[in-house]
């Protein structure tokens, strides 16, 4: 990895193959995991402290819930929650880099303004054969997380065949709106419209995605999936994160984690290392 934030600050990168922990804070109100837990200021930035005290190297903070049949926000709508927490963090914590999760291109233009050091762009849409968000994050020099979604869309033949596909062109039309390739890692967008099989068999092969020569990030923290596996008690789910987690070190299938619970998370990986060695 070598990417960099627009405001000059020091992003992390993967050391000796352990990938980094990504924190989700959620400040919705309408999350299918912690909704309304972070959704006032002085909760959500003590939560981000912890998550930072338990070794996240990044955080990650969404406005708006992405679960399937979440009431979607107006920008206006979306904007106005997340600022007061994004001003607020980045106050409170100058030096830790911040992921704003959104798929409104005016929202990431503005919460990369006031500091956000990365876009991490939920949705991918795309329109005439542009892709607005990456033009913003071209506009800003800042890395972009482009994530893969299958809701709404009709999935025909070989389904890896065609997620295949669809990254490439998406990372395609990031790179002809003006995104440098070091500043773009791939989401495969676990969850997203796609089945448990599909899901499944997303993480078994992650590692295929290493041939479009960029970082990748894997997002399964909490999700439905995994419910239906484990049930849906919420520290089950993130059992099964953290071995997912361990699963993607041994496989170094993954640069970036995204998690709910940083420190369970983070030992999965230390043991998976240790495994290693």
């Amino acid at each position: 990895m070598n990417w960099t934030s627009p405001h000059n600050r020091t992003l992390p990168v993967p050391k000796g193959g352990s990938p980094l922990i990504m924190g989700i804070l959620n400040v919705s109100d309408d999350s299918f995991s912690d909704g309304g837990k972070y959704s006032e200021v002085a909760a959500a930035v003590s939560r981000a402290k912890l998550m930072a005290e338990e070794g996240a190297d990044i955080i990650d903070v969404g406005a708006e819930s992405t679960r399937p049949g979440a009431l979607r926000l107006s920008a206006d709508g979306e904007i106005a929650r997340l600022i007061p927490h994004l001003k607020a963090l980045r106050a409170e914590m100058a030096g830790i880099p911040i992921s704003v999760d959104t798929y409104k291109p005016e929202v990431a233009l503005l919460a990369v303004d006031l500091g956000a050091d990365i876009i991490n762009d939920v949705y991918a849409e795309t329109a005439g054969g542009k892709y607005p968000m990456a033009s913003v994050a071209a506009e800003k020099n800042c890395p972009l997380i482009i994530t893969h979604n299958c809701r709404g869309k009709r999935i025909e033949g070989d389904f890896f065949s065609f997620f295949k596909r669809e990254i490439s062109n998406l990372m395609e039309m990031a790179l002809d709106a003006g995104v440098k390739k070091e500043q773009i890692v791939l989401d495969p967008g676990f969850g997203f419209g796609k089945t448990c099989a599909q899901n499944f068999e997303i993480v078994r092969r992650l590692g295929e995605l290493r041939e479009f020569g960029c970082p990748v990030l894997l997002g399964v923290s909490r999700k439905s999936s995994l419910a239906e596996t484990v049930g849906p008690d919420i520290s089950a789910r993130d059992d099964a994160t953290a071995i997912i987690s361990a699963f993607a070190t041994l496989a170094k299938s993954a640069d970036i984690l995204r998690v709910h619970d940083v420190r369970k998370n983070l030992n999965a990986v230390k043991i998976a290392d240790s495994l290693m060695f």
